[in-house]
């Protein structure tokens, strides 16, 4: 279930994501990018997370915020799930944090970290909301309190990501360049500053978050090479790849999971 964010989060805030089921089996997951950093609240037991070797997983804390995934990670829940993901705009953490981008990539930080005995509270009030909906309009009020007195202005990254979206990831990075007036140094150092990756990195998500949204929507496997060019992808061999390397299962693997809890969070089958 996604929720639209109030207007004036319209910059930091992409949306709402719930995300519940009750089954108290050991379920494996698996989870990559789609292109946003974000911030999670359990409501039930935290999940357990792989780290990348695989060799050990560490239970993530109740309340933290994630930055871009540049692989993908595997995650157990034990038991019943409920949690509020706040998926944030790509370049939310300069203007909402103070922090660069990139000094998050691949990690999460404990809210509390971030704000104190604050978060604590925020966190207690979260998991005592009477329902999800409820818990997202607590988290809203707290980010409209967060970002009252900073204003977000459009820069250079918000113009580039904005032509991205618009072109569905279907431009490369010279292109893109004639749109914005910046040299290619400036916009590399702004998106590794405000975005946390790259803009060709940034294009290659925005494009394969699109390819997997039609994937998803794919009547007939036969179908799978016209989507594909469809998408910007012109060679089959080397999007199975890019997907694989991506998210450790090819097209048709994830095409055939009708569990997934959000584009980029899919149980192991």
């Amino acid at each position: 279930m996604q929720i639209a964010p109030h207007p004036l989060l319209s910059g930091i805030v992409k949306h709402y994501l719930i995300i519940a089921h009750k089954q108290h089996a050991v379920m494996n997951y698996r989870l990559f990018s789609d292109g946003n950093p974000g911030m999670v609240f359990h409501l039930k037991a935290p999940l357990l997370q792989y780290n990348q070797l695989h060799t050990f997983a560490s239970k993530q804390p109740g309340s933290f915020v994630y930055g871009q995934i540049t692989h993908y990670s595997d995650i157990i829940s034990a038991g019943e799930l409920a949690m509020l993901i706040i998926v944030l705009q790509p370049n939310a953490f300069l203007p909402l944090l103070g922090l660069h981008a990139y000094e998050l990539n691949d990690n999460t930080v404990p809210l509390k970290d971030l704000f104190g005995q604050e978060a604590l509270d925020l966190e207690d009030r979260i998991a005592n909301a009477a329902n999800l909906p409820a818990a997202a309009a607590i988290a809203e009020q707290f980010l409209l309190r967060k970002t009252a007195s900073k204003v977000k202005y459009a820069g250079i990254t918000d113009q580039a990501i904005s032509i991205i979206h618009a072109n569905k990831g279907i431009i490369n990075v010279q292109t893109l360049l004639t749109k914005i007036p910046v040299t290619e140094r400036q916009l590399e150092r702004k998106f590794n500053e405000e975005v946390g990756i790259s803009p060709k990195k940034f294009i290659d998500a925005v494009k394969f978050q699109t390819y997997l949204k039609q994937l998803q929507k794919l009547s007939s496997i036969k179908e799978l090479s016209s989507l594909s060019y469809a998408c910007g992808y012109y060679d089959q061999a080397h999007l199975n790849h890019f997907f694989r390397k991506h998210t450790g299962v090819t097209p048709l693997q994830y095409k055939a999971n009708h569990n997934l809890l959000a584009i980029n969070f899919m149980p192991l089958v």
